[in-house]
């Protein structure tokens, strides 16, 4: 494979097709499946200039705000709430302000695996800087577990890892009595599209605690859907 393609900035859905194929196909190993797309969305999030581009979010506000509004349906109590995949750290303070706003203290902390991303994540937010943690979530062990953690998809490793990454969250990552959140992601259904890393967790056994969808603003045949899994779930 070429090893200058994540450099050269095809659209996501492109490169993660590119170098999961390559990985399958025994071009790459899993450590430079991590690396290449560490490359990759580091610098594509940090060429954009606005808080919501640097977190992977090509909309303005209000689409921003109406595509992870579904977040704080899931949150019902005070309590600690992790981003993984924080990014800029800009989802951090928005389900901090979104919570607020709904009467519920939340202490946002956030892991990343791009030193660029945290490294802007702590210079964004420095009253947070000691809530923020460099490292691969899938092999990371937080010396706290929290009452909510947030992953936006189970993309961020392999495949064949996607249930074992799952796993290691609820173990590792939630506290007793606390939630796990994936998504919220869009699903087209004039495609007869289907968020496959879901797909594949809910057809694993998995029964979730709850969800929530909400029809796209212009578009009635997307959905908007997150769901959410109790500690003790398996």
């Amino acid at each position: 494979m070429d090893r200058n393609y994540a450099l050269s900035f095809p659209l996501a859905n492109d490169f993660n097709a590119y170098v999961n194929a390559a990985l399958a196909n025994g071009e790459i190993t899993k450590d430079e499946w991590y690396a290449l797309n560490n490359t990759y969305f580091t610098k594509l999030y940090l060429s954009q200039d606005n808080p919501r581009g640097q977190s992977g979010h090509g909309g303005g506000a209000q689409h921003y705000a109406y595509a992870h509004l579904p977040i704080v349906d899931a949150i019902y109590k005070d309590g600690t709430f992790l981003d993984v995949g924080c990014a800029n750290g800009h989802l951090m303070e928005m389900v901090h302000q979104w919570a607020a706003a709904v009467g519920f203290d939340v202490q946002v902390y956030g892991i990343d695996i791009s030193e660029g991303l945290v490294a802007l994540a702590k210079t964004r937010l420095p009253h947070w800087s000691d809530h923020l943690f460099l490292g691969n979530s899938f092999l990371w062990r937080p010396e706290q577990k929290f009452g909510y953690v947030h992953i936006g998809g189970l993309g961020q490793v392999p495949e064949d890892d996607e249930l074992a990454l799952f796993d290691h969250l609820m173990e590792h990552y939630v506290a007793d009595g606390g939630r796990l959140i994936l998504g919220p992601v869009w699903l087209d259904f004039s495609l007869d599209s289907r968020y496959l890393s879901m797909e594949r967790l809910l057809a694993s056994g998995v029964t979730p605690t709850g969800y929530v969808e909400k029809t796209h603003y212009s578009r009635p045949n997307m959905i908007r859907k997150a769901i959410w899994f109790d500690k003790g779930t398996r």
